[in-house]
């Protein structure tokens, strides 16, 4: 949606008056209902309108991401249509917000502090420059010669000579040494000076102020007397995305799993993001609007000798371009560092169809970086845990969690980071789990737990492997050792031969048997739930034997 609504506050007849200057104002972002890729934003300003003609100049950085609709009449107010204006030049500081305006008085009282500091260091290398001067003078009444100067030819004002020279010679050198540290002092107040206005320039640049030339929006208006207006922009853009994170913290102990969710917020391009009410929403507006297009697909038949001719790859290459979709318009929209950790806060859900939006409950600002990491709230579910064990392809057992998603909404997709009892056991993807789903999480290995696996068909001085034309026989045997302090309850997955076709005959001995066959419909996958002692292991021994017919070849492996 692009919409430009300019309201008026006061009305009146309609006489007209002089062209007058520009008028600049800012309007600024205001909401924004954020996608997973793109927003729908607002930008609001307002202006006081002098009597006569005028021309509007709405700052706008992203610009090229704004429609310019036509502006309806105001009664007292008559609009011409907008148009994109770039590179307008201003006055420093005119669009300034307080914020912006502070930071740059705070920048220009650090530049004149440098200008002083610099100007002060000026003054005392000019100071040790002179005492230099006299210094040199006096090295060269010393040096005599005849550049220098004649010693007097009364002999009793040589030792008055003689003393003045003394003492002028201690009075530069004391100088000297007063200029040189005063300039040491003044050096460092320059190099603080330095870091001030560089640390009040990077303050300003944070709060991205607009520069010396814009771009804008321009519209002429006409106006019968003083009139305040305002101004709302409502336009989608493409510079905008967000995304959920989550930790997962389980506490094996009380068995209770707690997600906290986080939120962020990308921005791109040049419009700045400064206390905005922001929604998240789920809804995918770029989304393909329309079904695709039919067209009738006859079949046809054709001499094979067309076929050497290329003409049934002319004809199906026709058939294919006729039955592609047709083309799907898109939506009418126009396009165009360190991360921030914001406080946390409650943020309620709304279901509007299979779309969910949050309202975040503060204002949000957006940094020069470009991305914002917004706490959301905490999930606390209650789950079951298990100890799974699979051995021959995993050394350990792990902790899983079994969660059902009772919070009421769904967790959606994202990247998690995952905790057991405060260590952190690595990073994954979250999956979408539906309200009232079910899930499995996994939450690390148990080293304690060491599986085994050992194929007795191969040991020496056993049967050992026996292969013939029709027949094979394994034995295998797999398990878990618990080299930890106290008793563990295991759940061991195998994955056990079967037969599906009636000339492939198997003969399957388990030791013990299974708890659980055909673990969630997948066939052949058995489980085994132990209780395995502080310092046992526990076996399971499995023996098969095929049967198949003479020049086949078995395809299996334990």
């Amino acid at each position: 949606m692009k919409r430009f609504l300019l309201t008026t506050a006061l009305c009146a007849s309609f006489p007209l008056a002089a062209q007058a200057d520009d008028i600049v104002i800012r309007a600024d972002l205001s909401q924004a209902t954020v996608f997973g890729s793109g927003a729908e934003v607002s930008r609001t300003g307002s202006a006081v309108i002098p009597e006569g003609r005028h021309r509007l100049l709405i700052a706008v950085p992203d610009l090229d991401a704004v429609s310019l609709p036509q502006i309806a009449d105001a009664d007292g107010v008559r609009f011409g249509p907008p148009q994109p204006l770039y590179n307008h030049p201003i006055a420093e500081g005119a669009l300034d917000t307080e914020a912006q305006a502070a930071a740059r008085a705070a920048l220009e009282q650090a530049e004149d502090a440098l200008t002083e500091a610099q100007d002060a260091l000026t003054q005392a290398d000019a100071r040790i420059r002179a005492i230099e001067t006299q210094q040199g003078y006096i090295a060269a009444i010393l040096r005599g010669g005849e550049n220098g100067v004649a010693m007097p030819d009364d002999p009793e004002q040589v030792a008055q000579f003689l003393a003045t020279l003394g003492a002028e010679t201690a009075r530069l050198a004391q100088e000297m040494l007063d200029a040189q540290v005063a300039r040491r002092d003044l050096a460092e107040t320059v190099t603080d000076a330095q870091r001030a206005y560089a640390e009040a320039s990077q303050a300003l640049q944070v709060l991205s102020p607009f520069h010396q030339q814009i771009n804008a929006i321009a519209v002429d208006v006409v106006a019968t007397e003083e009139t305040d207006i305002d101004v709302v922009l409502d336009y989608f853009t493409r510079n905008a995305g967000w995304r959920p994170s989550y930790e997962l913290n389980l506490d094996t102990e009380s068995g209770e799993l707690a997600i906290d969710r986080f939120v962020t917020l990308q921005t791109h391009g040049p419009a700045r993001w400064q206390d905005v009410d922001v929604v998240f929403s789920t809804a995918t507006p770029d989304r393909q609007r329309v079904p695709s297009s039919l067209v009738s697909r006859p079949a046809r038949i054709f001499e094979p000798a067309d076929a050497e001719g290329g003409a049934i790859a002319r004809t199906m290459e026709i058939a294919d371009a006729a039955s592609s979709p047709a083309p799907v318009p898109t939506a009418g929209y126009a396009s165009s560092a360190p991360v921030v950790v914001a406080e946390e806060f409650a943020v309620t859900a709304n279901f509007t169809g299979l779309s969910i939006t949050y309202a975040y409950p503060e204002a949000v600002s957006v940094p020069v970086t470009g991305e914002v990491l917004l706490a959301f709230d905490t999930v606390d579910l209650e789950v079951e845990q298990e100890n799974r064990a699979v051995p021959r392809y995993d050394e350990t057992a792990f902790r899983i969690a079994l969660v059902e998603n009772d919070s009421g909404e769904p967790i959606l997709p994202g990247e998690a980071r995952f905790y057991r009892d405060g260590a952190l056991m690595g990073e994954g993807a979250m999956p979408l789990i539906p309200a009232g789903a079910e899930a499995e999480m996994a939450f690390g290995a148990l080293d304690h737990l060491q599986l085994t696996w050992i194929d007795r068909s191969l040991a020496e001085g056993d049967r050992g492997l026996f292969v013939s034309s029709t027949t094979q026989s394994r034995e295998i045997a797999f398990g878990v050792e618990n080299t930890g302090t106290e008793s563990e309850s295991v759940r061991i997955l195998y994955a056990t031969p079967f037969a599906e076709q009636e000339d492939l005959e198997l003969d399957l001995t388990l030791n013990p048997r299974p708890t659980e066959e055909d673990v969630e419909d997948e066939r052949g996958i058995h489980a085994w739930d132990m209780e395995v002692g502080s310092g046992e292991e526990r076996l399971i021994e499995m023996t098969v034997e095929f049967e198949f017919p003479e020049g086949h070849v078995l395809d299996w492996r334990p």
